[in-house]
């Protein structure tokens, strides 16, 4: 069940991630106008960078969801890994930012929930 939930909290932050990075990131950097952000292939790496970023965190929102629900074909150390990532993630994204990155509480949350899986 706190595989499931941590799923659910990666997909909520991964549609954040996608949508608030779009419009409050992504889109004001391609508006300047400067050599880099306007050169077709800079514009275009960006943006996929950003969105790929995303689709992982989809692919590790599966990984948590399919080793709750079927615990016996789960891999403990890839799941402890994961949670060491994510919550390791929010926390360096919490004194990075000061504590003012939207994305910092839910990194962490998802590692904890993965992490108290264990327990």
């Amino acid at each position: 069940m706190l595989l499931q939930a941590a799923a659910v909290v990666v997909i909520l932050t991964i549609v954040a991630h996608s949508y608030l990075g779009e419009k409050r990131l992504i889109g004001p950097i391609l508006a300047v106008d400067s050599p880099i952000t306007q050169a077709p292939l800079a514009r275009a790496v960006i943006r996929f960078a950003w969105h790929f970023t995303s689709l992982l965190g989809l692919v590790v929102a599966m990984l948590l969801w399919r080793s709750g629900s079927r615990p016996e074909a789960a891999d403990p150390v890839v799941v402890a890994a994961t949670g060491l990532v994510l919550l390791g993630s929010g926390l360096i994204d919490a004194v990075w930012s000061r504590f003012r990155h939207v994305g910092w509480p839910m990194l962490a949350a998802a590692g904890l929930l993965t992490l108290g899986s264990f327990v």
